[in-house]
């Protein structure tokens, strides 16, 4: 399997002939670059999509699902989309039901928890079972259900527990989409906690969006900037947005928060590491993770 950039039409993988196109899903990310509307950036999105190659979709916007079809169409690619009469989502245990006519897995967690991770997990099951149908080869029942258990990605909700230590959780979430899916996991996982979040984005993000996803789980913020150019202006954020009444600091460094947070912090609080790949990364070098 092989990940688009930014975007799909003008991107290096391109050069692949693939046996199947996927698209997980469509928000507003990357506007300066992708354009400002959802038509617009679907449309970007839709430059995978190749002649008479299958291409299967998740749960799109409105929109973006008509320009998925119509590209489909122009470029004789069938279209399949994940169907909800095969799956049955349990969202208190984050396990996922799904079945076809020659396959079926029972309440299967994957190792990445989050009711968003399950309808991944829904479509990566209907692309092996489009693979098979189709005369590519055949993913064992066995091997799906060990590689689910399995996966390893650091920064996708990742939970470090220590005992007497307070217990973190990175993630890379940085855009509206991401920080909501990311808050929603975070209460089915720890429910009625609250958290001090370290909290750094990049530039010309939905910055506000994101913020009011995270007052629901946090209780303070430790605002640090990014090692990168694309760092937001600090001194900007903090008079810009709407903090709903969180407690808020600023410091120099993502090194300098985490070791204030963790001096003043409890072994059973959580700590929240979470708005950029930059800011996830360096933390898990500060760490020794990496």
């Amino acid at each position: 399997m092989i990940e688009t950039g930014l975007g799909g039409r003008l991107d290096a993988t391109n050069v692949l002939q693939p046996i199947l196109t996927v698209t997980t899903d469509i928000s507003r990310d990357h506007v300066e670059i992708l354009g400002s509307s959802i038509r617009k950036i679907a449309w970007e999105k839709a430059g995978i999509i190749k002649p008479d190659v299958p291409h299967l979709i998740g749960t799109l916007p409105p929109e973006a699902e008509r320009v998925i079809r119509d590209v489909c169409k122009k470029q004789h690619a069938p279209l399949f989309r994940v169907r909800k009469s095969r799956m049955q989502i349990d969202g208190k245990r984050l396990q996922l039901s799904y079945h076809t006519d020659r396959f079926r897995v029972e309440r299967l967690a994957p190792s990445l928890p989050g009711s968003h991770q399950l309808r991944n997990l829904a479509l990566v099951l209907e692309a092996c079972t489009i693979v098979r149908d189709r005369g590519f080869g055949r993913v064992s029942k066995k091997a799906i259900v060990s590689g689910v258990r399995q996966i390893d990605w650091p920064g996708r909700f990742q939970v470090i527990r220590n005992n007497g230590s307070p217990t973190l959780v990175l993630d890379v979430a940085h855009n509206a989409r991401g920080m909501e899916a990311f808050v929603d996991s975070f209460e089915r996982v720890f429910p009625g906690r609250r958290a001090t979040v370290i909290v750094g984005f990049v530039k010309r993000k939905p910055h506000q969006a994101m913020f009011d996803s995270l007052s629901r789980i946090a209780h303070s913020y430790a605002l640090v900037p990014l090692s990168n150019k694309r760092t937001i202006d600090m001194a900007e954020m903090m008079a810009s947005l709407k903090w709903r009444g969180i407690d808020r600091q600023r410091f120099g460094s993502v090194r300098t928060a985490y070791n204030r947070v963790l001096k003043n912090a409890e072994p059973d609080d959580i700590i929240i590491v979470v708005g950029s790949h930059y800011l996830v990364g360096e933390f898990l070098t500060l760490i020794g993770w990496t």
